[in-house]
């Protein structure tokens, strides 16, 4: 629930606004590509996530305040069986998948 991007080596390949196809054509291209890094800048919530092939996803809130709470991504990390959320107000949560 919140705005996004995918872009590959700096070229924009989709976002939230973008066509079925298009979205579609974007998560192809990051399909098996690995997580390098994940940063997150606290003042605007904004997240990138950067993958090895040049693959990039980037999010950040919607403005309507009344949204701001909605879930803006969820990480899953089977090995430690933990799940972090990040909220589009900023809250973020690290609870166990056996919860």
């Amino acid at each position: 629930m919140c705005n996004w991007t995918i872009c590959s080596n700096g070229v924009w390949l989709a976002d939230n606004e973008a066509s079925d196809g298009a979205i579609n054509d974007a998560l192809q291209h990051l399909d098996g590509q690995i997580l390098l890094s994940v940063e997150v800048v606290p003042q605007n919530v904004k997240t990138v996530f950067r993958f090895d092939l040049g693959g990039e996803l980037a999010t950040w809130p919607y403005l309507n305040e009344g949204e701001r709470s909605d879930e803006q991504w969820l990480l899953y990390d089977y090995e430690s069986k933990k799940v972090e959320t990040l909220k589009g107000d900023g809250t973020w949560c690290r609870e166990s998948l056996d919860a």
